[in-house]
């Protein structure tokens, strides 16, 4: 497996100095990449005799893997710091079989070997594995809870540093089983120090940060920044969410999501600068006000009435409505 270095041209550097000053916090986002059979299949078996079999399930991980790692590559050098990567949906160990969740769980500790540990150093990037509580409480003769001890074991050996990147791989996650277990991995001081700090909170924008604070690092295991994106797939339509865990400590906020009409692994670092450009600077109308005024004109209203009846009157506008060109991913578009 080859993983290309990604070095930055001028224009990125200074891109990158930009984001970095919008975002003092480090730029915080989700990248989902689906369609990862219909990417590999498009992009590696358009010669073979039945190009929808995937006879060997070993350069299909090496071509994905390859894929992601490039995807993360361009996500930091672009300015990004913190990058959330689901991998697996719980749901992949229990309803293929024994022998699919074996395969899955090897290929998974790829991410623990190199040439991938090499990416981590070059890139100056922290790696954890998120969500592997959940394979933790099935049973110990099961592929998944011995992927969950590998992994657990990995980060207890990784040296981590304050400052360095971050890569969450979020690995089967349950979302409300980590909360429900989060308090259990604090100490009673810091259950009452949240209490008090709650307690003396002078708004619920604070009470909010304070939680997420408090829930972020419990089943993270590192402090994270409240995300700023979400990117995903609706190649077929559905508007889906793939990264659960991260969207369920989420409430409101500033928070965006962008959806690929193709499978997001095909997604391009134009793509991620496009994305970026527009999260950090295209500031739009300002909702902090309690109206519009001085921001719109009547011939602006009129004009957009006329377009607002229009998408109206065709129901076939409105998103989500399921399109299927070729066989759907139901892994990638969980």
């Amino acid at each position: 497996m080859i993983i290309a270095a990604r070095t930055p041209t001028p224009a990125e550097q200074e891109f990158a100095a930009r984001i970095r000053q919008r975002y003092p916090e480090g730029l915080t986002g989700i990248i989902a990449v689906g369609g990862t059979r219909t990417y590999y299949l498009l992009s590696q078996q358009d010669e073979e005799d039945d190009p929808g079999k995937i006879s060997d399930f070993t350069p299909y991980a090496e071509v994905l893997l390859a894929r992601y790692l490039d995807l993360a590559a361009s996500f930091y050098v672009l300015g990004g710091q913190n990058l959330v990567m689901p991998i697996l949906s719980y749901q992949l160990f229990y309803e293929r079989g024994i022998e699919y969740a074996k395969a899955v769980s090897e290929q998974t500790l790829l991410l623990t070997q190199e040439p991938v540990l090499s990416f981590y150093r070059d890139q100056n990037i922290d790696p954890y594995f998120v969500g592997i509580d959940t394979l933790l409480s099935t049973p110990a003769s099961e592929p998944g809870h011995q992927l969950a001890l590998a992994l657990g074991r990995f980060q207890r050996e990784w040296k981590y540093v304050a400052g360095r990147r971050k890569l969450l791989w979020e690995v089967a996650p349950i979302p409300l089983y980590s909360i429900w277990n989060a308090p259990q991995t604090m100490t009673a001081q810091e259950l009452a120090d949240l209490q008090r700090s709650l307690d003396n909170a002078e708004n619920m924008d604070q009470m909010y940060r304070l939680l997420y604070a408090f829930y972020a690092r419990a089943v993270y295991g590192t402090d994270l920044p409240i995300p700023h994106f979400y990117l995903g797939t609706n190649r077929n339509g559905p508007l889906k969410l793939r990264s659960l865990l991260p969207i369920a400590l989420l409430c409101g906020g500033p928070f965006r999501l962008f959806y690929t009409p193709y499978p997001s692994a095909f997604t391009t670092s134009e793509t991620l600068r496009a994305i970026f450009d527009d999260l950090a600077f295209n500031s739009g109308l300002d909702t902090t006000k309690m109206d519009y005024r001085g921001q719109v004109t009547a011939e602006l209203l009129n004009s957009e009435r006329a377009r607002v009846l229009a998408l109206r009157d065709d129901p076939t506008t409105t998103l989500g409505f399921l399109r299927k060109s070729i066989p759907s991913d139901p892994s990638a578009d969980e």
